[in-house]
């Protein structure tokens, strides 16, 4: 009962907001150069040059995302690891990684652009550093979550610093993790738009700008469900990823 649940709700508010959508530009008189209908969104998906176009740009926006994520998230877990092993290094680089992530990469988009040029270096760069700080922040909180009991029993039975970290640290540790490469996905096609937006050849968020420039409003909502699905896909990929390495956790089946 619970899993018809589960997927029958979002179905039924899918549905919901789908009618209000079509029919609300009438009801309330906006005009479609500012709200256009679903339906004519749909349109636009009917041309099949159209729906290549997107295709193509969409796997551009989707490496972009997929690459910053991996290397973002990737050293923001080595980082977490590295700084909960070495009070020192906590004390001297977490202060500085704190003031890196709250310089807004908008604001230094630009720069990254000029450095690395309007190919895919600047938009991976600009993802990695959006994905870094939430998998490292949720990092070292799984590490320091263990409990004082499950290190006493390791040490207990003289387990080495490597081994304590590789048989209790990182698996306690794993929760939390995925739970930051969950936020992580949410930024990462964030960060690549933004990218996009400053300077670049192709991608989702060029097209963007070329159909607000030409007032193309169905258009700009068809990119728009574009990135919604990519969010979407990224998001179950993530869950899909936590429910079989956390198959051991109680209550991740249920998520």
């Amino acid at each position: 009962m619970r899993d018809k649940t589960k997927y029958t709700a979002p179905l039924v508010f899918l549905v919901l907001f789908l009618l209000f959508w079509q029919y609300a530009p009438a009801l309330f008189s906006i005009q479609s150069n500012i709200l256009p209908p679903f339906s004519g969104v749909m349109r636009v998906f009917t041309d099949s040059l159209t729906v290549n176009l997107y295709f193509e740009h969409a796997l551009v926006t989707l490496k972009e995302a997929a690459l910053g994520l991996v290397i973002g998230g990737g050293l923001g877990l080595v980082t977490g690891v590295v700084l909960t092993e070495s009070r020192m290094l906590m004390t001297t680089f977490y202060p500085y990684i704190v003031a890196l992530q709250c310089m807004p990469k908008v604001a230094i988009a630009p720069l990254l652009v000029i450095w690395f040029g309007f190919g895919i270096t600047s938009k991976v760069v600009i993802v990695a550093l959006l994905c870094f700080f939430p998998v490292l922040v949720n990092t070292i909180t799984g590490i320091r979550s263990v409990s004082r009991e499950q290190l006493e029993l390791f040490a207990a039975v003289r387990a080495t610093r490597f081994k304590t970290l590789v048989h209790l640290l990182i698996p306690a540790a794993l929760p939390s993790i995925l739970t930051g490469f969950e936020l992580a996905v949410v930024v990462s096609l964030l960060g690549a738009i933004v990218g996009e937006f400053v300077g670049a050849e192709e991608g989702l968020g060029v097209l963007l700008l070329q159909a607000q420039f030409q007032m193309a409003m169905p258009s700009v909502f068809a990119i728009l469900l574009v990135l919604a699905l990519l969010g979407v896909i990224f998001n179950l990929l993530i869950r899909t990823i936590r429910k079989r390495t956390l198959f051991w956790v109680a209550g991740e089946s249920a998520r």
